[in-house]
């Protein structure tokens, strides 16, 4: 026989010197009559040899050619019956190892064997068709090679057992080798490229330091006594400063950004606020080419929503830059639309269309590259880094969106971008109050823009107006007298002052010599505001409007506008007035008041004393209702409380008097800015100078004392509007019963309010010292002051000058850098039991009305 597979086979069934047993056996069978037999085994084992000869030949050709072993495993003798060149793969000569599976396993990894071992048991009881890993074995040498392992049971004995298998080896050292080295590759590429954004991003910064120095103080410089060539040097250096500054600025973004740090935010915002302050940036830049700039909101974009805002208005700035910048005659508008909402998410479209150069088809794509433009030519005309698109692409990108552009060359381009963002589930519901005051309304456009015009027509139609729009100077003055010949004139007239006579600034005149009948309001852009502002005074236009044109404005513009011409002459209309009334009373019945305050205790506190007074009183539970409301009604005194949840004071009067310079540009005369009046139980002189900082007029410490509150708000209406009152609250002797409601009941003066007073708080008694436990037992800085602070409020208002003083010391121990935990909780367990010690007094006060 040729095949030692064969015989080893034919030894384990005969025993001893298998081949010679078997031709006993068959010489055996001749003699006996079996001759037919024994010739037929003889040539069915001369057949099973030359084949498993050519078997082995096959096997050893496919192991030269691929480089695999095909190992026969004899898993009851366990051996190796074939495949041996696995021996050659690592290093070693046939005689080096023995044939045995055991000597194979030694071979491997122990990691890998435990792997191995567990794999074939699955394979085994799964049935699957093959198991297959990657395994290391140690080659002669000493080295761990890689190897792919793949096997599957071949042969099952009576029972199921499996007692061959066969196992594919292959060496895959060199692709792991080479996987390795693109891994450190990759890496090493990270890793410099971090280190060259961090080296960027730290010398960018050691740059734009001086510059900003530069700048500001060139600006101080160009404020003195200079002559026209000392002048126009300075402002050359400004100019230079400037664009150097926004160079690196630029690279600052796009290192933070590949350096991996650039973080996106989750704050609530006014998406009409963002987008139109992002837009007039700009505005002057496009009004001085002549260009027409357009902010177009959809209805349907909610108001207040959660995201970065810092980040939306970046790229904006950056789309509307790039417009403003090729385009040389028509406009450049800002569509802001819902692309796709769902319950967690709503998809915000925003698009920055311009009439401009565009964007070659075969240079689209490339733009959004760094330090990329359309071509070369283009770089040297209008400068530039070539870094904006790219950061915008990779901001919106961080904000959960895309950025694609449609562009035709020589007729514009529309680059669209957006953003995912929640709508704020804390934001008041808007309603639809302008809607109705509006409805049946007349409105008549006159602007040569049709972009501009169409979009004043949507916001207007959305009021419930009737609109027309003209767009023909001539045609525009026809239609105005046309409805007056009628006697049946316009509600409002909308006239671009830029427009050539007889429309702009000479319908204005037109209309001034006609009666005034209806009322005007004139749309300015940035450009002629100045010098137009003075002549719309002495035309007797109260109301502008500057351009770009947002749906807020032009809602504020129409409520000022009824109240400076909603009368017509000859027509006199009175408050009502009540005789027997005192006269600060009835003073106080024309000034409407809003109070911020979030605790139920102290809202109704000071609600009593404002409507007993006759003021008119609108009630915000935190700062972010304040703002809301503010730009929904009017108001001529706030009562800010300074600690609030989701916005605090500081935080909602800033915002408040950022507004107010939006309303001053729809108002021709002077604005005279609300008086803000603060609430606090702090009585520090820093927190006094925190509330002036941030645009309050006066200050007023809790709790509220009737003399105190009504003193702030008669200066109010008068001159003295920068005292500022800081007035803490009035010493009193200890009581025994730890308050003293006698002095609370002198400060109020009202034992039945007092009492509800009482009432309110020990309703909420427990949910005030749980919510501060909480708090410090979670270590949470910012919510245990916050409740510490109300707690202080709530008790000082009723003399409990122990736990006021214990809540006080919780608050300011959560100020500081290194906070004392235990001690806060410590602090909290004598607050407990001071509160547990007046809460029996408070509740006797609150059944009998009698004084402990």
């Amino acid at each position: 026989m040729k095949s030692r597979l064969l015989q080893r086979q034919i030894e384990e069934l005969f025993g001893g010197d298998g081949e010679a047993t078997l031709r006993q056996l068959l010489e055996s069978a001749r003699q006996q009559g079996g001759q037919v037999l024994a010739q037929a085994v003889e040539k069915l084992i001369e057949r099973v040899d030359a084949s498993y000869v050519a078997y082995a030949g096959l096997n050893n050709w496919t192991t030269a050619l691929s480089g695999d072993a095909l190992v026969d495993w004899n898993l009851r003798s366990g051996n190796i019956d074939a495949g041996r060149q696995w021996k050659e793969m690592l290093g070693y000569a046939q005689e080096d190892l023995d044939n045995s599976i055991v000597q194979w396993q030694r071979l491997l990894h122990p990691e890998d064997l435990r792997n191995l071992q567990s794999r074939i048991t699955r394979h085994v009881t799964s049935r699957d068709r093959w198991f297959e890993l990657e395994c290391r074995f140690r080659a002669k040498d000493g080295a761990w090679r890689w190897f792919m392992i793949r096997g599957a049971v071949a042969a099952r004995d009576g029972d199921g057992e499996p007692v061959r298998m066969l196992v594919l080896q292959r060496d895959i050292s060199q692709i792991k080798a080479a996987e390795s080295a693109l891994i450190a590759a990759k890496e090493s590429a990270e890793s410099a490229n971090k280190a060259r954004g961090a080296f960027l991003a730290n010398m960018s910064h050691e740059i734009r330091t001086p510059m900003n120095g530069i700048i500001g103080m060139t600006e101080l410089a160009l404020d003195t006594e200079l002559d026209a060539e000392q002048r126009h040097y300075l402002k050359t250096v400004k100019s230079s400063a400037e664009s150097l500054l926004t160079i690196v600025n630029d690279i600052l973004d796009f290192s933070k950004i590949e350096a991996g740090r650039m973080e996106v935010e989750a704050v609530s915002f006014l998406v009409h606020d963002v987008v139109l302050e992002a837009v007039r940036v700009l505005a002057i830049n496009a009004h001085r080419k002549g260009l027409e700039l357009v902010v177009d909101i959809r209805p349907d974009v909610p108001g207040r929503m959660v995201g970065d805002p810092t980040r939306l208005r970046q790229v904006i700035i950056n789309l509307v830059g790039n417009a403003i910048k090729f385009t040389e005659a028509g406009e450049v508008e800002v569509t802001v639309a819902v692309g796709k909402a769902s319950i967690k998410e709503t998809e915000i479209l925003i698009s920055v269309r311009d009439t401009g150069i565009g964007v070659p088809a075969d240079k689209q794509q490339a733009i959004f590259d760094a330090f990329s433009q359309a071509d070369v030519s283009t770089t040297r005309r209008y400068g530039g880094t070539g870094l904006g698109l790219a950061i915008c692409a990779k901001l919106v990108q961080l904000m959960g969106g895309r950025i694609w552009l449609e562009s035709q060359e020589g007729q514009g381009s529309i680059f669209h971008f957006t953003v995912g963002l929640r709508v704020d589930p804390a934001a008041p519901a808007t309603g639809a109050a302008p809607v109705a005051a509006y409805r049946g309304r007349r409105a008549l456009i006159v602007e040569d823009n049709t972009v501009a015009g169409r979009c004043l027509q949507g916001v207007l139609e959305g009021l419930g107006m009737q609109v027309s729009l003209v767009d023909d100077p001539v045609q525009a003055t026809a239609v105005m007298n046309k409805s007056r010949a009628m006697d049946f004139p316009f509600d409002y007239l909308f006239v671009d002052a830029a427009m050539a006579a007889p429309a702009g600034m000479a319908m204005v005149e037109n209309w001034r010599l006609g009666g005034q009948r209806e009322r005007m309001m004139v749309m300015l852009t940035t450009e002629n505001q100045r010098q137009d502002l003075a002549r719309l005074r002495d035309l007797g236009v109260a109301v502008h409007l500057v351009k770009p044109v947002g749906a807020g404005d032009v809602e504020v513009a129409l409520g000022l506008a009824e109240v400076s011409g909603a009368a017509q002459p000859g027509s006199v209309e009175l408050e009502p007035f009540d005789v027997d009334a005192p006269a600060g009373r009835a003073a106080a019945r024309n000034q409407r008041v809003l109070l911020v305050e979030d605790n139920p205790v102290n809202q109704e506190l000071a609600l009593r004393l404002l409507e007993r007074e006759g003021y008119r009183v609108k009630v915000a539970n935190n700062g972010a209702e304040a703002v809301d409301m503010f730009d929904q009604g009017s108001f001529d005194i706030i009562l800010m409380d300074m600690q609030m949840p989701v916005m605090g004071g500081i935080e909602a009067t800033e915002a408040i008097r950022s507004h107010e310079m939006r309303r001053s540009w729809v108002i021709s005369h002077e604005l005279k800015p609300i008086y803000i009046i603060a609430m606090t139980a702090n009585v520090m002189e820093s927190d006094r100078e925190r509330c002036l900082a941030a645009g309050m007029n006066d200050y007023v410490a809790k709790p509220l004392r009737p003399e105190v509150l009504y003193a702030a708000l008669e200066r109010a209406g008068g001159d003295d509007s920068l005292r500022v009152s800081v007035i803490g609250p009035v010493g009193a002797r200890p009581h025994v019963s730890g308050i003293n409601l006698q002095a609370a009941l002198d400060n109020l003066g009202d034992a039945d309010l007092l009492a509800t007073m009482a009432e309110m708080l020990l309703a909420e008694w427990r949910g005030h010292l749980e919510q501060l436990k909480q708090a410090i037992v979670a270590q949470d800085a910012v919510n245990a002051r916050m409740h510490a602070h109300t707690l202080k409020s709530l008790v000082a208002m009723f003399h409990a000058e122990d736990a006021r003083g214990l809540a006080a010391r919780i608050e300011n121990d959560m100020m500081a850098e290194v906070i004392d935990w235990a001690g806060g909780l410590q602090l909290f367990a004598s607050l407990a039991a001071e509160m547990e010690r007046i809460r029996p007094h408070l509740e006797a006060f609150v059944e009998t009305r009698v004084m402990p």
